[in-house]
């Protein structure tokens, strides 16, 4: 009964003891301060490009009689 005991004991303090964390490690140097890129202005062409595909899918999806 003791050696039971005791081979529960070790494979519980096994199985327990090995863990895995999947966040790294915090340091006191990281920045919350983030600098989002500038985005690039489309083109008129592009604009209207966009608008006319747009106007296009919203023409094909209407359903008549509804």
């Amino acid at each position: 009964m003791k050696k039971t005991i005791i081979l529960l004991l070790a494979a519980a303090s096994f199985a327990s003891g090995c863990s895995y964390d999947e966040l790294p490690p915090k340091t006191d140097d990281a920045t919350t301060d983030y600098i989002l890129p500038r985005g690039v202005q489309p083109t008129q062409e592009e604009t209207d490009s966009v608008k006319a595909a747009r106007a296009e899918y919203q023409e094909a999806i209407k359903q008549p009689g509804l």
